[in-house]
């Protein structure tokens, strides 16, 4: 994952940008900045959390680009 990609949050239903990527030293694993992409505000989550709100907005946008293919 990379600053820049898109995530989605299926609780809210809203669309987060990851805005920073950083190794956390107590927590030691790294933590994910994410930006809301409509209200503004910015969450911090670890790897786990990052990773799923990606995949999840990944199948997303494959679910309905497969629609256009047909």
């Amino acid at each position: 994952m990379n600053i820049g990609d898109l995530c989605w949050d299926m609780v809210t239903e809203t669309m987060w940008i990851i805005s920073d990527i950083w190794w956390c030293t107590v927590a030691e694993d790294y933590k994910y900045d994410l930006t809301s992409v409509t209200f503004g505000a910015t969450i911090v989550t670890n790897d786990q959390v990052a990773i799923c709100m990606r995949a999840d907005f990944l199948k997303r946008t494959n679910s309905v680009l497969d629609k256009y293919d047909e």
